[in-house]
């Protein structure tokens, strides 16, 4: 079986990627403190991955943001990404690759 999201962190999740874009620095210093909490959640990549590939419903800002996470995380933290994870990663990545959104 497929990994899938909780539904309720991945609300979280969206909710959290959408605030990333305000302007006022406090509430963007408690996103990037709540990202680097969810930095430690092993399933982070997971749904990071999942919101830039199969949630093409919700907005640009938020999947361009996944997508720079997901970047970000698997090039710093590759050495301690469990090999099931990684593996996850290279078979749902192919998937974005036509995706016509220029995000």
């Amino acid at each position: 079986m497929e990994w899938q999201p909780e539904p309720e962190s991945l609300r979280q999740l969206i909710q959290l990627l959408n605030s990333t874009q305000s302007p006022d620095n406090e509430v963007q210093q408690q996103n990037n403190q709540r990202l680097e909490e969810l930095r430690k959640v092993p399933d982070f990549i997971n749904y990071l991955l999942f919101v830039l590939v199969a949630m093409k419903e919700e907005s640009a800002t938020a999947r361009a943001v996944a997508g720079l996470l997901l970047k970000n995380s698997v090039r710093q933290d590759f050495g301690s990404i469990p090999p099931h994870v990684l593996e996850y990663v290279k078979r749902k990545s192919i998937d974005a690759i036509g995706d016509p959104d220029t995000l």
